[in-house]
């Protein structure tokens, strides 16, 4: 499918989010020639070894990584044996017990969400009616925020394990990211269109063509946190491929649910009868298996799988994360749909639409992804210990200091350090956060 072609200057002023940029905005264009939308385009996922031009199926270490998931077959056929001579149970069930509970009402948050972002759309169609622009603001926000309040309300007031409470809130905030950006993208094109004496245009994805249940319904669906009038197509499903992602997806949520039951879940049961040394190294393997299971599942697989449902073409939804050699880059790479929603309704807004610095806006970007990171782990912990919070702002220096790294074998060692022994080390403080003055003071 074809994209709109769009001259160097419109594409820069839609870019920025001005239609007729002053002299003052141009300058700062100018200055900031790096500061640009990203384009969606028809990219293969990285480690998809069921496309033949994938980076993976092109390198010829393909076979270590088949041998990843021979190896994960393998634990995933032997681990039910071993719990059943120890257990006479094929799986850990208590762990399962608990997440079953009020189960219907976890997973039936996903339709209720789905239905409210439709308020999304109802806002662009208030905004053509020519509804002030204050009572459309309200109405914006108070949605949004609205579905934040339920979802802490759930988590509050119901007997709920981490899991559903993670997803319950992980949920929220991906249909407040699609809420944002579609009608702040929307507001931008509309923005646009005025000042071009609101044209009249048969293209299906130009402002206002594009407000329609379908086109809404469509991006909600598809695995991006940015919202496009028309994203690149990857042509005719293939039900293969979509039968084979849903099964992997299936299959390493199980596996994860084996890595957390047998490895990790009794060691949390026990954590006060463990020193503090002690449980971080016997949570460090798990937890980065764990870790590379939980990537794989999402990233790899479940995304892929709605990817190909809804035509979407570009699936780079992460790159090579694995070879950062700091922080920074492993923020950027490992998950780019949040790097992406970050990139424009963060940090671009602040800079063109508030004002802000470079690094100002690069700080506040910062320290809105860390809070968005704790808000999640309080709501679903049912508890504010801003450890998170704590561990983010510390790779700020961590990641000055390391500057001369950069690029390096041995940073990428650090990188990797840092990833493994710092996971364990963050569920163990907050597993320990009431004898946190205990461990630190004695």
């Amino acid at each position: 499918m074809k994209h709109r072609k769009i001259d160097p200057p419109e594409q820069d002023s839609v870019s920025s989010g001005y239609s007729t940029p002053d002299e003052k905005s141009v300058q700062k264009q100018a200055k900031i020639k790096h500061l640009r939308k990203h384009a969606f385009v028809n990219r293969i996922s990285f480690l998809d070894d069921m496309d033949k031009d994938s980076e993976l199926n092109k390198n010829r270490l393909v076979g270590f990584y088949n041998m990843l998931y021979v190896v994960a077959f393998y634990y995933f056929i032997i681990n039910p044996i071993m719990t059943y001579w120890k257990t006479g149970q094929w799986i850990e069930t208590s762990l399962y017990n608990q997440m079953r509970r009020d189960l219907f009402m976890c997973i039936v948050t996903w339709p209720l969400f789905y239905a409210w972002s439709h308020i999304a759309l109802l806002i662009q169609y208030l905004a053509m009616m020519n509804i002030p622009k204050v009572l459309i603001f309200i109405i914006q926000h108070v949605s949004q925020i609205c579905m934040f309040v339920y979802a802490h309300y759930l988590v509050l007031t119901r007997d709920w394990y981490l899991p559903q409470g993670a997803f319950v809130t992980f949920q929220s905030c991906v249909f407040f990211f699609k809420m944002h950006s579609y009608t702040m993208t929307n507001y931008k094109m509309r923005r646009e269109w005025i000042d071009q004496g609101c044209p009249k245009s048969n293209d299906p994805f130009s402002y206002p063509n594009n407000i329609n249940f379908r086109n809404f319904t469509k991006f909600i669906m598809t695995p991006v946190l940015v919202y496009e009038p028309q994203y690149p197509q990857s042509g005719k499903i293939r039900w293969w491929y979509v039968i084979v992602k849903f099964i992997n997806t299936i299959s390493m949520l199980i596996m994860g649910y084996m890595i957390v039951s047998n490895h990790i879940y009794p060691i949390i049961l026990n954590v006060n009868a463990l020193s503090l040394v002690d449980s971080i190294f016997q949570m460090t393997l798990p937890l980065i298996f764990l870790c590379l299971t939980l990537f794989n599942m999402i990233f790899e697989n479940y995304c892929n799988f709605w990817a190909e449902l809804t035509h979407f073409g570009d699936r780079q939804f992460y790159t090579d994360w694995w070879n950062s050699t700091d922080y920074e880059e492993f923020n950027r790479n490992w998950n780019r749909p949040v790097y992406e929603f970050l990139y424009r309704h963060v940090y671009l807004e602040l800079i063109f639409e508030f004002g802000f610095g470079v690094k100002k806006a690069q700080l506040a970007t910062f320290l809105f992804s860390a809070m968005l990171h704790e808000y999640t782990l309080a709501v679903s912990l049912k508890q504010i210990t801003p450890i998170m919070v704590m561990f983010m702002m510390i790779q700020i220096p961590v990641m000055l200091c390391t500057k001369r790294i950069k690029g390096t074998k041995f940073g990428n060692l650090f990188f990797w350090w840092g990833i493994i022994q710092g996971l364990p080390l963050i569920l163990n403080l907050y597993l320990r956060f009431n004898e946190l003055p205990k461990l630190l003071f004695e």
